[in-house]
């Protein structure tokens, strides 16, 4: 090979490398896909950021996002497609309020009320731009290309007037309305939470039978008891049939009262007695029986989770304190039947654990079920779930569509309004003079449409920051001043939208994937991304979720400084299914490393031996090729067609991590340890190397982008990696021979490494082979070199047929191929041993054809060609027994 480049680091310096190759992607502006040389025929791929929360730094799972999103985009900016990512980051109301809430209280001993709104917010906006910098760079640390010109925030100016559009357009057809209903109430946070924000947490505490009048009836909650307003049985329970439409007089613990007996067929006759206590302002299905039976309403606990003033004695009392109270106090009255231990799912909040309160309050929600004209009749519900259900919307991993269409079927109206001081405002004001309420886009209404007058009062709620982030594809793209007034689409909107791809964990598929989906249905009458395609968690070595408090998380801030951050996108690519936990652990990343380690080796080792300009001119296609070349070139092919089904743009198929394990495979596999070896002996190999390597460098590159940029720019190339063409398949004609002979020139060479394995011989020992092969005899004979060189053989010999075995002698048994190996070393009956392996191995392998042949079903189900396969394997592992029973 000729003498090459020189100036190239024998090791590969991530810490060195990775801010100035970022540095000049982002200064090259090819990021934005405006500045791509793309033809205007060019179709479009855009993949929106799912924004991070600026609570705090990115975690793994953001990092993982980070590495899938970017390989897809890499992809689609190299294969020709108009590719934009979009970044973004989420103000995260509540979320946010309370980590500044809780960060106030233990530096400054202080609430938000103690400040007051306007110094409370504040507080807020700098804590956010703190995060907001931070997440920033960590997103550009992981290489991600994303067009930072087009960046977005849920609560910037744009951003805004899309949410105000959205609600006062919603608002005005009806689908936003105002109502008293019950709501999942958070006393911590002092807020609704919608059903999706609740989680639920496995919890013991006491099932209390308590008589009833007449009736003795089981309760987890005998403090609601205050607020009941009637009793519950199924119509159809033949105990409680006379019960049905009476009034009752119930003894309690603040005097008697009198509640309806109601029959509903929610009522299950099998829990408990099969009787229940109704109280519709505490409870989610007593509000509904409440509704359908007309019953009166009586809260007793308030929005701080405390007893109202109408429990008397027990008022003021927290949740907790009123039932033990009241407890004691039926017991005393000998009211109460029977305790039992009882195990439930207790809701919480999902963001500070607090046991959730359901109150009935007057909210914003949207209507789920209301049919709309802009959308043929349909209500945004069935508009959701017709998209998941035709294949409108595909989701990857499939199984989730099942899970996505239960959520939605069960799905009631959506309460949009948050008791919290941070988020979008509600653009509702209401007139002092007349009463009137309007909304209005103004971020600040001065007059009031009806009455013309100026006292106005907003409402002092602000919206669910989901409401915000479920118009993320589309006021991302310029929505609503990309839209016309005929409702077409244009610029940004009509180029992007529908979006090609949101990608997202699993966990919030109810959370944000089904609000964004009924969003751009109501503002565009279209889905808002064609693919969904769901990570799971990345849990500990154990299969443990990470945390801080456990010990267990692993920061990808610690991690890139010391592997750099293509090991860290490697290790979380590779064993990555979708919608599947993935194990991890920091030896993952160090064996990641390895490998980035390992191409730059191999990569400097082809530019340090080759003529690079040559190599370049050449075209392989004019070269006479062995059967190594084509070999090696059709395992690239091989490599390139695996690419474009595994990154399946227009199928929407994705296998990130089966790209990556073939690709890894192949390059240290086949490349590395075997055609470079290869071609150190048979020399002249400047262009193919050349060619090899290039292709190489566009394959990896969408994974790791860093070192396969530093690599390529020795190459020499017009343009960076970043835009360069995605390989295409080299047609050197038929190949399927030149991978049988290399296949057994591979399994020679590892028989005898094996050989010298077992028999501890020094690796610079030379040994002697002999092999008698009459159907490969010339191809093993025109590798003879190669053999040598590669197993350390210092004479082959090549031979009609063995002969007996010598002392020292140690046999392989291949298909076609037989030999010995002479090592220094006593035969103590370790050849035989080895034969007597060799022959039980066999013998199961033609056990297992056999029965598959003998299987009746197999034979008349399976392809001919099949069946035909295994009768040759079973011949061919008969073949191989008889040898070696000849051997022993």
């Amino acid at each position: 090979m000729s003498q090459g480049l020189k100036n190239i680091a024998k090791q590969y310096e991530a810490g060195s490398v990775e801010g100035r190759i970022y540095k000049m992607w982002e200064e090259s502006g090819y990021f934005n896909p405006d500045n791509l040389k793309l033809p205007e025929s060019a179709k479009s791929f855009c993949i929106v950021l799912p924004p991070p929360n600026i609570t705090d730094k990115l975690h793994l799972g953001h990092a993982a996002m980070v590495a899938i999103e970017d390989v897809m985009i890499r992809y689609a900016r190299m294969s020709g497609y108009r590719a934009l990512w979009i970044p973004g980051t989420d103000h995260a109301a509540i979320a946010t309020q309370n980590v500044v809430e809780k960060r106030l209280q233990k530096e400054e001993g202080k609430t938000r009320h103690d400040l007051g709104k306007e110094k409370f917010l504040e507080h807020v906006w700098k804590f956010l731009y703190e995060t907001q910098s931070m997440i920033q760079k960590q997103i550009r640390n992981m290489g991600g290309s994303l067009d930072w010109s087009r960046e977005a925030f849920t609560l910037d100016k744009p951003r805004a007037k899309a949410v105000s559009e959205m609600f006062c357009r919603m608002y005005g057809e009806g689908v936003i309305y105002r109502g008293h209903r019950i709501v999942n109430w958070c006393p911590r946070c002092e807020s609704t939470l919608a059903d999706d924000e609740i989680e639920y947490k496995e919890k013991e505490e006491k099932l209390y039978w308590i008589k009833y009048g007449p009736f003795v009836l089981a309760t987890s909650r005998p403090e609601t008891k205050l607020g009941d307003t009637a009793v519950a049985v199924h119509p159809d329970d033949p105990r409680y049939k006379e019960w049905i439409g009476k009034t009752v007089k119930i003894s309690g613990v603040l005097g008697e009262f009198e509640v309806k007996v109601v029959a509903d067929e929610v009522v299950d006759p099998k829990f408990g007695s099969g009787i229940i206590k109704v109280t519709p302002a505490h409870s989610f299905v007593d509000f509904e029986i409440g509704l359908r039976h007309q019953l009166p309403v009586k809260a007793v606990i308030n929005e701080k989770g405390r007893m109202m003033e109408n429990c008397g004695k027990y008022a003021g009392m927290t949740v907790a304190e009123c039932r033990e109270a009241i407890v004691a106090d039926m017991e005393a009255m000998g009211i109460m039947d029977r305790v039992e231990d009882y195990t439930h799912n207790l809701s919480v909040c999902y963001r500070c654990s607090t046991a959730i309160e359901p109150l009935v309050s007057k909210q914003w929600f949207i209507s789920v079920d209301k049919k709309l004209d802009r959308l043929g009749g349909k209500s945004l519900k069935e508009k959701a779930l017709e998209a998941a259900k035709s294949d409108e919307i595909r989701f990857v991993p499939e199984r989730f569509t099942k899970r996505y269409s239960n959520w939605m079927e069960n799905l009631h109206d959506w309460c949009i309004s948050r008791q919290i001081w941070f988020g979008h405002p509600i653009p509702v004001w209401y007139c002092q003079d007349c009463k009137e309420m309007t909304c209005a886009r103004d971020e600040k209404l001065s007059e009031c449409p009806s009455c013309h007058g100026s006292k106005l009062t907003q409402d002092p709620d602000s919206l669910d920051t989901w409401f915000s982030s479920g118009t993320w594809t589309f006021s991302t793209l310029g929505w609503p001043d990309n839209q016309d007034s005929k409702g077409n689409k244009t610029g940004d909107l009509a180029k992007f939208h529908p979006t090609s791809v949101l990608e997202t964990g699993y966990e919030i598929i109810t959370l944000w994937v089904s609000r964004m989906v009924m969003m751009s249905f109501f503002a565009l009458g279209e889905i808002p991304f064609n693919t969904v395609y769901l990570h799971g968690l990345i849990l500990d070595a154990q299969g443990k979720k990470m945390s801080k408090s456990k010990g267990n998380g692993i920061d990808p801030l610690d991690m890139i400084p010391k592997y750099g951050t293509d090991a860290l996108r490697l290790s979380i690519l590779l064993g990555n299914t979708p919608g599947t936990d993935m194990k991890f652990s920091e030896e993952k990343i160090d064996a990641a490393k390895r490998f980035v380690n390992k191409l730059w080796n191999i990569s400097r080792y082809i530019l340090t031996s080759i003529d690079l300009e040559k190599a370049k001119k050449t075209d392989i296609k004019s070269l006479v090729l062995t059967t190594a070349d084509r070999w090696i070139i059709a395992r690239s092919n091989e490599m390139i067609a695996l690419s474009r089904e595994c990154l399946d743009i227009e199928g929407r198929n994705y296998k990130i991590s089966m790209l990556g394990e073939a690709l890894r495979e192949y390059t240290w596999s086949d490349l590395a340890d075997w055609y470079v070896e290869i071609a150190k002996v048979e020399g002249q190999k400047d262009a193919i190397l050349y060619h090899l390597l290039e292709i190489l460098l566009r394959l990896w590159h969408p994974f790791i982008p860093f070192v396969s940029e530093e690599i390529w720019s020795n190459l020499a190339q017009k343009d960076p990696l970043i835009v360069s063409e995605w390989p295409k398949l080299l047609d050197i004609g038929e190949v399927e021979n030149s991978r049988s002979q290399i296949e057994k020139i591979k399994d020679t060479v590892t028989a005898i490494r094996n050989i010298r394995a077992e028999n501890k011989v020094d690796a610079g020992a030379f040994i002697k082979v002999k092999i008698a092969s009459p159907s490969f005899g010339s191809l093993i004979n025109s590798y003879r070199e190669v053999i040598g060189k590669l197993a350390r053989v210092e004479e082959l010999e090549m031979v009609e047929a063995l002969g007996e075995k010598m002392a020292g002698q140690f046999p392989f048994i291949l298909d076609g191929v037989e030999g010995y190996v002479s090592v220094a070393v006593e035969d103590s009956g370790k050849s035989k041993e080895k034969l007597e392996k060799e022959l039980s191995h066999y013998q199961i392998l033609l056990e297992n054809v056999r029965r598959k042949i003998d299987n009746v079903e197999f034979t008349s189900k399976a392809p001919e060609a099949v069946v035909a396969k295994e009768k040759e394997k079973a011949k061919e592992y008969r073949d191989i027994i008889e040898k070696i029973k000849t051997r022993l």
